[in-house]
């Protein structure tokens, strides 16, 4: 009897020893998991704050040299204040413009050359080897970026050549140290410069001041609408890192219940297997038990609890997905992507404003829907779709959402049948800062964000509206070969 009873006593320490064992592996996957997480979270978080930094300084660049666009008395200061901003901006080492006649194609080399160091002075030597480089080269309407070897030191030449009538052209030359760190750096030049030269032309063709005030104005309401767009990007990105923060905090302790509820699911498995060994017993006395405490009723109830819970923690890890996605909607790199996905995702996100009042149907195509382009951008776009219908629909109503491939394009269309929207709403819907809501509650730049976005995906965007019966957007995107 005892060695039966101590062989008992070593299975059961044995079975425990093996749990935890499990237990204990589990939680070190969970932790390496976790730990490359964070890390890789960290780095796009860093990644993210300099890009907000460069923004920053575009911003100030762009405000910066407006104001030398407006208060510059002569053309040779204003090319000298923008010269001098461009180059402060781009960290560059020297800079130089000039308005050239036609078949000049190079600089005085008595022109004032701006650096960082020495400010506005002459350097002959360098405007020489320059002027041997630009020679050789068309005028462009592009920034052109070239190797370039300078008293034995390596620069990045940024060249821009650009014809200012048929008489003339602006030439202008920055030397750096690496190449301008992305795309909006070189669309902010661009802003600039073509503001420049509506300057110099107007000037040049004695047009009134009125006419130079339409320029300053242009120029302001640009600036003011890329100010405004930066201040929203910069809200998605703090909401994109608190949505990853609240996601990496939820997802640790829904991890724990997991394991923990699939190990009691195991538990329950064996109980059940033994409770049915005791049934099969011939002893009455154990089957009075079984039918007092209905234990068979016990057990499978448990099992659907147990399985209840285990659909519940897919359902929060389902959340817990979107909000990551969420959270790198400022990725910067293009990829191919189903974008019947993105739509799920972006449903889980937005799901909170519709599950209430709406009437959700999703009609996707079977096969994958592949587009090119980002992602968490388009997530973006339909997340602020769903809840505007969401918004359109305040008693409630019903959302249609249908996907389909054509021979050469993926077509969406977000069917609602709530207030619907006039022509003059129409016409204006994707104006920066138009908005139907109340003060206060909308900052009028959702639809013109989403518009931006869906441009940029090559995508174009179409609306049937009717005021008391619902909105159709449909929108086409190019399809993209995965392969």
């Amino acid at each position: 009897m005892s060695d039966s009873v101590d062989s008992d006593v070593i299975a059961m320490l044995e079975r425990r020893l093996a749990r935890e064992k499990k237990a204990r592996e589990e939680a070190e996957n969970l932790l390496i998991a976790k730990s490359r997480e964070i890390y890789k979270a960290n780095q796009e978080l860093q990644i993210a704050l300099a890009k907000s930094e460069q923004r920053r300084q575009e911003m100030a660049f762009l405000a910066r040299t407006t104001g030398a666009l407006t208060l510059s008395e002569n053309n040779e200061n204003l090319l000298a204040n923008v010269c001098q901003f461009t180059c402060e901006f781009l960290h560059a080492e020297y800079g130089v413009a000039a308005v050239q006649i036609t078949n000049c194609h190079a600089y005085d080399i008595h022109t004032p050359v701006f650096s960082i160091q020495k400010r506005w002075h002459e350097n002959c030597k360098l405007l020489t080897a320059i002027n041997q480089f630009v020679e050789k080269l068309p005028a462009n309407q592009d920034w052109q970026d070239f190797p370039f070897l300078y008293l034995e030191q390596s620069f990045r030449l940024l060249v821009r050549h650009k014809p200012l009538d048929n008489e003339s052209y602006i030439l202008v030359c920055f030397l750096l140290k690496k190449s301008p760190a992305s795309a909006e750096v070189y669309n902010t030049l661009t802003i600039i410069f073509r503001q420049l030269k509506n300057l110099l032309l107007a000037r040049k063709l004695g047009l009134s001041g009125e006419a130079q005030s339409f320029d300053y104005d242009a120029l302001r309401s640009q600036l003011n609408r890329a100010r405004a767009q930066l201040e929203q990007s910069e809200k998605m990105a703090s909401l994109g890192q608190l949505a990853a923060g609240v996601a990496h905090e939820i997802n640790n302790p829904v991890g724990f219940v997991r394991s923990n509820m699939e190990s009691l699911n195991d538990y329950l498995s064996d109980l059940n297997a033994f409770a049915k060994a005791l049934e099969a017993c011939e002893d009455t006395q154990i089957k009075d038990l079984f039918s007092q405490y209905d234990v068979a009723y016990l057990l499978e109830d448990s099992a659907d609890i147990v399985s209840s819970n285990l659909g519940g923690l897919d359902r929060i890890t389902e959340i817990v997905q979107g909000l990551k996605s969420f959270s790198h909607q400022g990725e910067a790199q293009n990829l191919s992507f189903d974008l019947n996905q993105v739509i799920h995702t972006a449903l889980n996100v937005a799901n909170n404003e519709l599950k209430y009042k709406h009437d959700v149907t999703t009609h996707l195509c079977s096969q994958p829907a592949y587009i090119f382009g980002q992602p968490g951008q388009l997530q973006q776009v339909f997340i602020n779709m769903f809840v505007n219908a969401a918004q359109a629909m305040p008693n409630g109503g019903e959302l249609d959402i249908y996907s389909d491939i054509t021979k050469d394009s993926v077509v969406v269309m977000i069917r609602d049948t709530g207030c619907g929207m006039d022509n003059e709403t129409l016409d204006k819907l994707f104006n920066p800062f138009f908005t139907t809501k109340p003060v206060g509650e909308g900052t009028g730049l959702g639809m013109s964000i989403s518009y931006s976005i869906i441009e940029g995906h090559q995508g174009h965007i179409k609306i049937d509206s009717e005021l008391g019966k619902g909105t159709t957007f449909t929108l086409t995107f190019p399809l993209h070969n995965s392969n």
